[in-house]
């Protein structure tokens, strides 16, 4: 090139002849030595993630530097060969043409008008029902973590993933993932410990189990602090099995004194004492704390002066301990969201009391039981929450309380809430379902059928505490030698609105009665339907025994006993009209719960006033004239 000749920006980084050659320009940056190639291709993408859900794989990738767009490539075997399956310009892209059960190995490349990047390294995803989120009925406080991942357990292979690799990183904290070349189990030998001072992500990407082999705890926090560290940990995408906690052995004592193990044989998943603990997308399957104790608690999770544990999207199936065969929680917020529990069971029995009989520790008795899926115990002044969540088969152990909750705060009265969930076939000696103990109880847009209480209580045994029921429904519970085939209070009081009360039965002959409510509590109770709430006791109130309860706008039907032709009592003293309301079959009538509907020309259509804005189905409505009970309206066979 001449001396004087001035190069066009046009020409940066093209090829132009100078002199019968064709020359491309790199300039050189000045000072400093370093080129920049201006014509040069992104670098390869880093940080390729894949995430599998139902019939679909999230991927995410860190961007390149230079990149315009990008290409993702998908085989059916490691190393390809690779097709092509979309041109992201975005570091995302959600592959749905993929089957479950198939492992899918993805790179992805960065392009822009220079070229292409070489390959990123290769992720892999197993696409599974099993790994859908349970659907999101409720909002949630939290989403799954995305952040970049910090440490990779695995080089891709199975045999890489290790329970070393494993310890290796959770020692350093941090975002961790897996690249195991598709799924995997990680069998452990002695439990891993978390880091109280990092917070820590394990992400199983829908294709790692921690399994402990019947023999050992899987995950282990314990800080020294007390509800102070803000150490968060979140598990997530993964499956948890095989647990297994002892504990320490209480002192033995002669009888009535407790016996067994104290809390820390609780937690055989994750043991969490003091920091914050989110669990997103988990499978718990056959994790066994401690069988027999008084507080020890918590199958798969037990958690301890928390600042809050919150579970969301997960799936508990099948553990158990003393109490709370999923769950034990105490001196913390506990909320679980959109979660599904099912067969899981307290082992202990006898509840816990004190007895003057015993003269140690306190005069405490009893050996557990409580909260056949989750419990929470002791003198704590935290929230509980459970919205959009399903129990189903849980059970409460002998003499004890709750089958699916139980929830005993022992100083002030505490609040928890349950929205738009299902216990469904739950079993304890008392509280077939659910009991609480000096408890602000709210629950909303709920259904509670088919629970069974040798004792009392078919679906709820609550006392000392307030009963806040909107839209809900009662179907088909049972006491079988107690009193209340749906509900037993004693010493509670509180509000019933828009509630149905179906087919539920105390069956234990002559001195057993009501079916729907039974304790000498006073309730306000309005727009509510009593049908075919029935006993095999002649001389008793057959639906409700429960005090001197006022209302609106109720329904109760039969008017008769019906093993003998003894009128009932109405379930309040004002406001009860004995009239069948002609309800439906238990069944989905549209919403996240099961509702019995009022059929075509029921008695319930039009009665109710002062309604609540929606009904259970989530339903619109109207202020004044809506229909009693839960459901809105009438339903055609």
């Amino acid at each position: 090139m001449g001396e004087g000749m001035h190069l066009k920006g046009s020409l940066v980084g093209k090829p132009f002849p100078v002199c019968g050659l064709l020359l491309t320009l790199t300039l050189f940056a000045c000072g400093g030595g370093a080129s920049v190639d201006v014509n040069s291709a992104p670098s390869a993408p880093t940080g390729l993630q894949a995430t599998a859900s139902n019939a679909a794989v999230a991927l995410s990738w860190s961007a390149s530097a230079g990149a315009t767009g990008y290409i993702l490539k998908r085989a059916t075997t490691s190393g390809g060969p690779y097709a092509e399956i979309g041109t992201p310009t975005s570091t995302s892209y959600t592959d749905t043409g993929v089957t479950n059960g198939a492992i899918y190995y993805y790179v992805v490349v960065a392009v822009n008008s220079a070229g292409q990047s070489a390959p990123s390294a290769e992720a892999s995803a197993t696409p599974d029902s099993m790994t859908t989120v349970p659907p999101a009925v409720c909002l949630t406080p939290f989403t799954q973590d995305t952040s970049a991942t910090s440490v990779t357990v695995g080089s891709g292979t199975a045999a890489s993933c290790t329970e070393t690799a494993l310890a290796n990183a959770l020692a350093k904290g941090g975002v961790i993932r897996f690249n195991c070349g598709g799924p995997a189990t990680i069998t452990l030998t002695s439990q891993m410990t978390l880091r109280t001072d990092v917070n820590t992500t394990l992400d199983g990407q829908g294709q790692i189990t921690l399994d402990g082999g019947g023999t050992t705890r899987l995950l282990y926090y314990s800080s020294p602090n007390f509800q102070a560290t803000k150490t968060t940990v979140t598990i997530q995408n993964i499956t948890l099995q095989n647990g297994a906690a002892s504990g320490t052995p209480i002192p033995i004592a002669p009888a009535p004194c407790s016996q067994g193990t104290q809390n820390d044989g609780g937690g055989a998943a994750i043991y969490m004492r003091d920091g914050i603990l989110h669990v997103w997308n988990t499978m718990f399957k056959n994790n066994v704390g401690a069988a027999v104790g008084p507080d020890v608690g918590g199958g798969a999770i037990y958690t301890l002066g928390s600042l809050g544990t919150t579970i969301v999207g997960s799936t508990f199936q099948s553990n158990r301990a003393a109490n709370g065969g999923a769950i034990g929680a105490l001196f913390g917020d506990l909320s679980i969201y959109n979660s599904q529990f099912s067969s899981n069971q307290a082992t202990g029995s006898g509840a816990n009391t004190i007895n003057g009989a015993c003269t140690v520790n306190g005069g405490e008795s009893g050996n557990g039981g409580n909260g056949g899926a989750v419990v929470i115990d002791g003198g704590e002044t935290f929230a509980v929450t459970v919205c959009g969540s399903i129990f189903t088969s849980n059970a409460g152990g002998a003499g004890a309380l709750g089958g699916a909750i139980s929830r005993t705060p022992d100083a002030a009265i505490q609040t928890t809430t349950i929205d738009r969930s299902t216990f469904a076939g739950n079993t304890a000696p008392s509280g077939g379902a659910l009991y609480f103990h000096n408890s602000n109880l709210v629950i909303t847009a709920s259904t509670l059928s088919g629970n069974t209480a040798s004792g009392s209580g078919g679906a709820l045994s609550a006392d000392s505490s307030i009963l806040t029921f909107t839209n809900d429904t009662f179907a088909d519970n049972v006491t079988q030698k107690g009193l209340g085939g749906s509900i037993a209070l004693s010493g509670n009081g509180g509000t019933l609105q828009n509630v149905t009360f179906l087919g539920n039965q105390a069956t234990g002959g002559s001195g057993y009665f009501g079916a729907a409510i039974a304790g000498g509590t006073a309730l306000s109770i309005s727009n509510t339907l009593f049908s075919e709430n029935t006993t095999k006791d002649c001389n008793s109130p057959m639906a409700c025994s429960i005090g001197a309860s006022t209302g609106l706008h109720n329904l109760q039907w039969p008017a008769t006993h019906t093993v003998c032709a003894t009128a009932d009592v109405a379930c309040t003293t004002t406001g009860t009209v004995f009239s069948n309301p002609q309800l439906g079959a238990l069944q989905s009538n549209g919403g996240p719960t099961q509702t019995a509907a009022p059929l075509p020309g029921s008695s319930a259509l039009g009665i109710g006033q002062n309604c609540p804005a929606t009904d259970q189905r989530g339903v619109a409505r109207p202020s004044s004239g809506c229909t009693a009970g839960a459901v809105e309206g009438a339903i055609s066979p």
